[in-house]
Formats: C-alpha cells, sequence, structure tokens
C-alpha cells in the first residue's frame, strides 16, 4: 500500500474518533442526544454514508463559555525525572556479558544450545545454539527452565516436557525432551554515564554529559509544558461541555458515525487479513461483534454526537472562517500530535503529498476545514479561560526494559502458558 494511501485511511480513521478522545464525562452534554439511535439499525452499515447537514445551534444551547473558570495542574521537570530518564537510558543500554558463575540458579540468564526431539525424532524450530534463557522468566513450556536449576557450565541436561493440548498441530499433547548444553553463565552489565557513553549513545551529536545534561532537560521540560497544555484542554473542554445542553441530534447523524467506525475497523480487519468478527473477539477483547456495536453505540450517542455539536455550535457561535494561517497551523498541530513531525514539510514529503492542499484533498474539504475550525476555536477559548493551576496528583511510572537480544520470541498464549519461537524461520 502506498504511503500516502495509508495516510489518507489512518488520518480518515483519526478524524473520526479523535472527536471522543478526551474521555471527558459528558453527562449533561447528552442529556437528550441518545434518542433511539442504536446499532440495530446500522448493522450493514458502510464508510458511504454522507454527514447530513443541519446547523448545530438548532440543538444546542450554549452556556457562558468565554472567560471560563478552570482548574487544571501544572507538570514540571523535576530532579526525579531526570534520574528516571538516566537510569531508563543506562538500563536500556545494559549488556549481558559472561560471568565467573558456574551453577544455574533461578533467575540467572544463561547462554544455551539446546535439540528437541519427539519420539527420538528432530522437529522443525526445536533447535538453537547460542540461545539466553533467563531462568524463571516462563519463557519456554512446562518446567523446562527449572529442570536447568543446578546444572553447571558445560554440563548437558535432558529436559522432558509436554507440549500444551492447544499447541501446533503437529505437537500438540506430545512428550519431548529436550537435549541442553550450558554455555555460560551470564550477568547485567550496565553502564556509566559518562562522556564515552554519551558520545557512543547519540552517535557524536553530544560529546560531554554536561552538554547531553542540557538536552535531557529540554526533553523534560518540553514533555511537562505538553501534559500541562493537554491537560489543560481537556479542562476547558470538560468545562464547556458542562454549561452546554444538547437538545436531539439532527437525523441521519448517529447512521454516519456508526458507518465510519465499521469502515475503520473493516478496513482494519481487511489490512491484517481477518474478517471483522475474528479481529473483534480475537484481538480486542470483545465477546461478539455484536459487543462492540453496543460499546460504539454508546460512545457515539454519550460523546461522539454531543460533543461534536456543541464544537460545531461554538464555531457557528463564534462565526469562524478557516483562512490559511488557520488552515496550516492546523496541520502543523496534527502532524506533530499524531505522527511526531516537527517539521510539517517534513510530514508532507513523507507521505507523498505537496502541501495543504494534498492534505486537505486526501481526507476531504469539509472534513479538514471542520477540524481546523474546531482547532481554531478551542484554541480561542482556551486563551481566554480563567486558569487556576494546582499541583498533579503524583503518577507511578513504570519503566519497561526491552531486550532485544534473543532471537527467539515469546508469544503469550491462552490460559497463561506460552510458546517458544525460535529464528529459524520455522515456528512450532
Amino acid at each position: 500500500m502506498k504511503k500516502n494511501v495509508f495516510m489518507a485511511l489512518a488520518l480518515a480513521c483519526a478524524f473520526t474518533f479523535t472527536l471522543s478522545a478526551c474521555g471527558s464525562d459528558s453527562s449533561n452534554a447528552s442529556s437528550d442526544a441518545s434518542g433511539e439511535a442504536s446499532a440495530d439499525a446500522s448493522a450493514d452499515a458502510s464508510g458511504d454514508v454522507e454527514k447530513p447537514e443541519y446547523n448545530a445551534l438548532d440543538y444546542v444551547n450554549l452556556g457562558e463559555y468565554m472567560r471560563i473558570e478552570v482548574s487544571s495542574p501544572k507538570y514540571e521537570a523535576t530532579q526525579d525525572d531526570y534520574d528516571e530518564y538516566v537510569a531508563d537510558m543506562l538500563d536500556s543500554s545494559a549488556e549481558y556479558v559472561e560471568s565467573d558463575k558456574t551453577t544455574v540458579e533461578d533467575g540467572d540468564m544463561v547462554n544455551i544450545d539446546y535439540v528437541g526431539t519427539v519420539d527420538g525424532e528432530e522437529f522443525d524450530g526445536g533447535s538453537a545454539e547460542g540461545y539466553d534463557l533467563e531462568i524463571g522468566s516462563g519463557s519456554f513450556i512446562d518446567d523446562f527452565e527449572e529442570q536447568l536449576i543446578g546444572a553447571k557450565v558445560g554440563d548437558t541436561v535432558e529436559v522432558n516436557v509436554t507440549f500444551p493440548d492447544d499447541y501446533s498441530e503437529e505437537l500438540s499433547g506430545k512428550d519431548a525432551v529436550f537435549t541442553c548444553t550450558i554455555n555460560s553463565i551470564k550477568e547485567e552489565q550496565v553502564p556509566e554515564y559518562t562522556d564515552d557513553f554519551v558520545n557512543e549513545y547519540s552517535d557524536g551529536e553530544y560529546t560531554t554529559t554536561e552538554a547531553y545534561d542540557e538536552y535531557i532537560w529540554d526533553e523534560l521540560n518540553a514533555d511537562a509544558e505538553k501534559s500541562t497544555q493537554d491537560a489543560l484542554d481537556e479542562a476547558v473542554k470538560e468545562a464547556v461541555y458542562a454549561v452546554c445542553e444538547v437538545n436531539g441530534a439532527p437525523e441521519g447523524l448517529f447512521e454516519y458515525y456508526f458507518a465510519q467506525y465499521r469502515s475503520y475497523y473493516e478496513s482494519m480487519a481487511d489490512a491484517y487479513g481477518y474478517d471483522l468478527e475474528t479481529l473483534v473477539t480475537t484481538f480486542m477483547g470483545y465477546e461478539s461483534l455484536a459487543e462492540l456495536d453496543e460499546d460504539m453505540t454508546s460512545q457515539i450517542n454519550d460523546e461522539i454526537i454531543p460533543e461534536t455539536l456543541i464544537a460545531e455550535a461554538l464555531v457557528e457561535d463564534m462565526n469562524i472562517d478557516v483562512t490559511d494561517e488557520i488552515l496550516d497551523n492546523y496541520i502543523a498541530w496534527y502532524a506533530s500530535e499524531y505522527y511526531g513531525f516537527d517539521d510539517v514539510d517534513t510530514f508532507y514529503s513523507t507521505y507523498g503529498l505537496e502541501g495543504a492542499d494534498d492534505f486537505t484533498a486526501a481526507l476531504g474539504e469539509d472534513i479538514v476545514k471542520g477540524e481546523a475550525a474546531q482547532y481554531e476555536m478551542w484554541n480561542i477559548i482556551k486563551q481566554a479561560a480563567v486558569v487556576t493551576y494546582t499541583e498533579p496528583e503524583e503518577e507511578e511510572v513504570e519503566y519497561v526494559i526491552n531486550d532485544e537480544s534473543s532471537d527467539a520470541e515469546i508469544e503469550d498464549e491462552d490460559e497463561g502458558e506460552y510458546e517458544i519461537v525460535i529464528d529459524d524461520e520455522e515456528e512450532n
């Protein structure tokens, strides 16, 4: 799929569902918007349903939204943030090196060769050399790892396991023997934060810890400011929704959004080679497609429709006309917010677009200008808001280290069981 085609699909889906992204409580706003709209009437909906024409102010009573009073947390970078940043960076750069340890214990990282057999015959994907295995990680089936505890470097150990009943058709429920040789026991070596480390880590862009510290603090301060602004965006929207009242919804609006959601998931299923029911039940945690339909029906009625109508009514009330400057500002924000591009020209070139006109054409002028108008409207209201900044609630941040040194992948199976996947281009 060409990049610009993929972008158009992804952006169109994002446009549809970012309307409810703030996750706010719009119970007041949606009090009369849901009506009788339900998934039952739209089960065969497609993405071709057109959005009905209407004046949003006919359905919304606006409250006093200018100079609205809000409380919102103000985030600041701290020394703890810096310390965690450096620690995470060092941990992610750690390497396992051969140690002097000779006896395998629980929690050790051991390097092994192994050959698996069933009824005395080797099977595809059941052998590997120089494989790093953490004892006690539960990566391998049955009690494979536990049987290596107590072995010494240089020993050859026979590990007896039984493949789970829900394993591959060829190996399901069968007994197997893995002949394992313990090559070494490794220990984690975390680098020190030095000029040499910084130089290597940044590919020469920074040569001293002092220079890299400036970069870290710039990043942390930027993240804190973004968190502050994101929280303020949400607080302003929640406050505005609370002073507005939605009375009903235009005929056909529910069907339009339901069709958009269905089109989104159907495209996703098609891209991954699944039918929609399989995608929903296997990968999205729903019992059935009907359950997802019910969930989306609630989101559309309770969040998307009322919040969209309020936003559109505000645009109408403020009589916002989308100028080239407003459109450019919106696209620059979108490229940064959803695709991580600080430079909009790089965003355009990456997705094969000549500029704002191509971006607008890919998604439709009405959609883009409507979103740009709302972007400008929320910025105006936020700038006029009377803000009381508060201390943010403490959040526990968990840093996860991804060990990419292993050539095997661990696939979490149903019922807490695991599958060994060796990189011999064969999976068992």
